[in-house]
């Protein structure tokens, strides 16, 4: 599945984005939750069913409510350079149920009803081979750049909080349990998480450079099953 990655080269292009003002005297961005707002935009996979993204409220919480039956996108906001060196990401999402017979560490079961995503800027010209031949192949094919290298953060049934996953298409993008197991299903929970630290342990011997978007993803294409997940709050500082 060479093309579901965080933003994937072979996803549809999406319309012009106009980046949400920054107001100078915050040290935060938050995109909100108005799917409307321009702030977000949607890339999917051509002859996928795209996962559906909307504004909602549950429990009383505005949020990005996503709702996938095996389906596959994500929801992007990209990143003011005012915040490209921001190090803490948090947000709250509220996962009813997982994903029946899903398994991130598996290949052909990874599914996961909520997913957080960060990418960041790089030097391509330090990668191998393949993964430049990677990169290559996704931008002939959609006219996209896959990022230099993302972050995934995610929820799982089996592996402990705070696994770290690798992708099975390619060693940029790495998965990171912050939920796992039934523990605070259908609940609101929040997540903090330095992604400095993060993607220094993610791939060791490299400095993180800007960060250049962030994303929502809730998705069931490996399994052909049903989720849904909401998500607020999401903030970069």
């Amino acid at each position: 599945m060479i093309c579901c990655v965080l933003l994937s080269g072979c996803a549809q292009l999406p319309a012009p984005v106009v980046e949400r003002p920054v107001a100078p005297t915050t040290a935060v961005f938050e995109p909100g939750v108005d799917t409307a707002s321009g702030a977000w935009h949607g890339a999917t996979i051509r002859f996928k069913t795209a996962t559906q993204y909307t504004t909602a409220t549950v429990a009383g919480v505005p949020c990005i409510r996503a709702a996938a039956s095996a389906a596959w996108s994500f929801w992007i906001a990209p990143v003011p350079a005012a915040f490209a060196k921001a190090s803490t990401l948090s947000w709250r999402w509220h996962v009813p149920t997982l994903v029946e017979g899903a398994d991130l560490a598996a290949v052909g079961k990874d599914d996961a009803p909520a997913r957080m995503l960060i990418a960041f800027k790089g030097d391509r010209s330090k990668l191998d081979a393949a993964e430049r031949a990677t990169m290559s192949l996704a931008k002939a094919l959609g006219g996209l750049d896959l990022p230099y290298a993302a972050l995934q953060y995610t929820i799982d049934s089996k592996a402990l909080q705070n696994t770290l996953l690798p992708n099975a298409n390619t060693s940029r993008i790495k998965k990171i349990i912050v939920q796992s197991g039934s523990g605070g299903l259908n609940q609101w929970q929040s997540f903090e998480r330095d992604v400095r630290a993060d993607f220094r342990r993610a791939f060791p011997g490299e400095e993180p450079g800007e960060i250049e978007s962030i994303g929502l993803m809730t998705d069931t294409d490996s399994l052909g099953g049903v989720a849904e997940a909401c998500y607020a709050d999401v903030r970069l500082r």
